[in-house]
């Protein structure tokens, strides 16, 4: 209606845009609005609750807890409301938003117009509090039957976050403003005709899952933080919190790990560099509180098993909090240079003023309650799986304080010096690949391992396989390749920790088909069925493993660049490259340079590739797009960087960027195998039923 009515009133003044008016959302200024006052009530409806829970922890009041509850609800709503009016104002081209101009443009396809919501800055903070809030349903749901004054003081700190987030949505970084200018002293509105489109490199399906998966994981970390503060205030018995904890933990561990590799999948596939990893400061960001909760979701046993690393897991975990917040002060704060990063702003100071508080209002509890965090027993021998535990925890602390050096260095030299430096990949491949391997070796020795103490039989005995097989894969890789010493070393480590999870599965597989008269397969089922978590954390060894081996095999990766025409061949590590054809596309959206290479072998085409290089008209920018053909041992990573200096039409010459990747495919099956392993780990355990005998009525019991 309100579409019509602009277009009469053009018609009657005679504009020559009456038929096809320019501005078709005029509507949309309502919509913008609507936004706004949802984000007003949820900041007020947040604040309410969190004030409300302080009050009911303060005062083991019942009534004040549900209201908590109820505010927290009506919270969301306000919330969902308000991330759907950004959606619509995408969908319906609302250029007069600036966030709508500044991430979407009329010929963007309709999926991107969805995913910009996280494009930028406004619309991600947005989504970061929309998922917020939904894990906070999901919390309020199965924490309802957890006791009520932890519970309580958790939901304290979790309606803290949120009325962070929502104060950042509404005052610092809202994506509902409008475009206008200032005449005669009056504000007016403007509307753009277009948008400035989408960034190129995000307009690919990895992009649709990997920001929400990153969110999901920082996210996660909140409630396991929340919950642990909340125990230690209400000076429960771990016995009563860490499984609850635990649990928590590890979704969150598990969803930030394969928003990781999500992450490095789009930068293989879409930045064109040839690699999934390049320790830039946004990658290390997620990847420094990962670390922290690995750590944590091991160190746990030693608590639950023998009530050792209370201060330890107290520790990481609130680590792993802080670290997810501080992950993203850097990305939003313009201190540091990333392709991922956003553009440079004062909101970094308010997640710097947040993680502050939250560091005071931690320390002030553990130090409140130090004489819980008392360990019940302590080291009994150097070779038990608590020394290994011990060992673990300072390996993957040492990891993340090295990862965090390494990110800051840039802020640390420009202090001191007025000058940025940087820590290249040489710095992280010679501190960091030592330890990872370390952590490997002590992947497979841990579990061996007994609690108090390992006899000297036991350890030989399941040490001499792992052993031998290490040795004879380290004396082979380097007769094959002399001058890859580390290589060698990874492999022969990844060789032990596999000949380990293999004789774990034989031998309690055997004894159990032995015992229970079953098949080896069917043994090792009921195994995996009766110990799920021990045998859910041997699937995710198995996961990591092959990780190791496809990030092993980036040692024997092959690159060339060079000018090529039609008909033009290159070798690279010993396959034989030749551009077919070179030619140039025009979309509604984008200018494409596609090239048509072929994998040539005995004179025959064995492999196609149809690399491009795109030229997006609204944003002006470009972007590659690669073509990649997966294979079990290797990988052709083909790109054309676009037209060489010489290039004609007549005679079309395109840079040609060609790697072969080795063993790259088994990263993202280990991924997929961390996903199994970790959802069998959290599958609860049954417990066995009893059989009952009911006696008939009228006979004697007998003793």
């Amino acid at each position: 209606m309100i579409n019509l009515i602009l277009a009469a009133v053009l018609a009657a003044t005679g504009s020559d845009e009456a038929a096809t008016p320019d501005v078709r959302l005029a509507g949309d200024w309502p919509m913008a609005d609507y936004g706004n006052y949802a984000l007003m009530l949820a900041l007020a409806l947040a604040a309410f609750g969190t004030v409300s829970a302080l009050i009911g922890a303060l005062t083991a009041s019942e009534r004040f807890r549900k209201a908590t509850v109820r505010a927290y609800l009506a919270m969301t709503l306000m919330i969902f409301f308000a991330v759907f009016a950004l959606g619509f104002l995408l969908q319906n081209d609302a250029f007069q938003v600036v966030y709508v101009q500044s991430h979407s443009n009329k010929h963007l396809p309709q999926i991107f117009k969805l995913t910009a919501i996280w494009a930028g800055s406004q619309g991600s903070l947005l989504w970061w509090t929309t998922i917020l809030a939904v894990y906070n349903l999901f919390f309020l749901y199965f924490t309802r039957k957890a006791p009520r004054f932890m519970t309580t003081w958790a939901l304290f700190f979790v309606g803290l976050c949120l009325t962070f987030f929502l104060v950042i949505n509404n005052v610092v970084s809202n994506p509902f403003q409008l475009w206008g200018e200032e005449v005669a002293g009056v504000w007016q509105k403007v509307v753009p005709r277009d948008g400035a489109g989408l960034n190129p490199q995000l307009q690919h399906w990895a992009m649709i899952i990997h920001p929400p998966m990153l969110y999901l994981g920082y996210i996660g970390f909140l409630f396991p933080f929340a919950l642990t503060l909340g125990a230690l205030i209400a000076r429960l018995d771990g016995r009563d919190w860490l499984p609850m904890i635990r649990n928590w933990t590890l979704v969150a561990w598990l969803i930030l790990g394969v928003g990781i590799v999500l992450g490095g999948a789009w930068a293989y596939m879409e930045l064109g560099w040839g690699g999934y990893w390049a320790w830039d400061p946004v990658e290390n960001a997620s990847f420094m509180p990962w670390l922290l909760a690995t750590a944590f979701i091991h160190s746990i046993m030693a608590q639950e098993k023998r009530g050792m690393f209370k201060v330890w897991n107290v520790m990481l975990l609130v680590s792993s909090f802080l670290m997810c917040m501080f992950g993203t002060f850097i990305t939003r704060s313009g201190l540091i240079s990333s392709v991922h990063a956003f553009a440079e702003s004062d909101i970094g100071n308010y997640f710097l003023a947040y993680i502050i508080v939250n560091a005071i209002l931690s320390i002030i509890v553990i130090v409140a309650r130090r004489d819980q965090l008392v360990d019940d027993n302590q080291y009994e021998s150097m070779s038990s799986r608590e020394v290994s535990l011990l060992f673990n925890n300072v390996l993957f602390a040492a990891l993340c304080d090295l990862t965090l050096l390494g990110t800051v260095w840039p802020m640390i030299t420009e202090w001191m010096t007025n000058e940025k430096q940087e820590l290249r990949h040489g710095y992280y491949n010679e501190v960091m690949l030592p330890i990872f391997i370390g952590l490997m070796l002590l992947m497979a020795i841990g579990p061996i391992l007994t609690w108090k103490r390992t006899s000297a039989r036991q350890a030989r005995e399941r040490f001499l396989k792992p052993t031998i097989a290490m040795i004879v894969v380290f004396v082979a890789c380097l007769l094959l390749s002399p001058g890859a010493a580390i290589s060698s070393i990874s492999f022969a480590v990844l060789a032990f920790l596999l000949v380990t999870i293999i004789e774990e599965f034989w031998i309690a597989g055997r004894r159990r088909a032995q015992r229970a008269g079953e098949a080896l397969p069917v043994a090792l089922a009921s195994l995996v069925r009766m110990n799920r978590r021990r045998y859910g954390g041997y699937i995710t060894h198995f996961a990591v493993l092959l990780m190791g081996l496809g990030v092993t095999g980036a040692a024997f990766n092959h690159q060339d660049k060079m000018e090529l025409g039609v008909g033009e061949t290159m070798e690279v590590g010993g396959f034989l490259f030749q551009v077919e054809d070179i030619q140039t596309d025009d979309d509604l959206n984008y200018v494409s340079y596609v090239a048509n290479v072929n994998l040539m072998k005995n004179g025959r085409v064995v492999e196609r590739f149809r690399p491009e290089q795109r030229f997006y008209k609204a944003s002006q920018s470009q972007a590659s797009e690669v073509d990649i053909h997966v294979g079990w041992l290797r990988d052709y990573y083909v790109v054309v960087a676009g037209p060489a200096p010489n290039h004609t039409e007549e005679h079309p010459i395109g840079v040609f960027h060609i790697y072969v990747n080795p063993l790259v495919i088994w990263i993202w099956i280990g991924t997929g195998m961390m996903v199994i392993g970790t959802m069998v780990a959290l599958v609860p355990e049954k417990t066995r039923a009893r059989a009952r005998v009911k006696v008939p009525s009228g006979a004697e019991a007998t003793a």
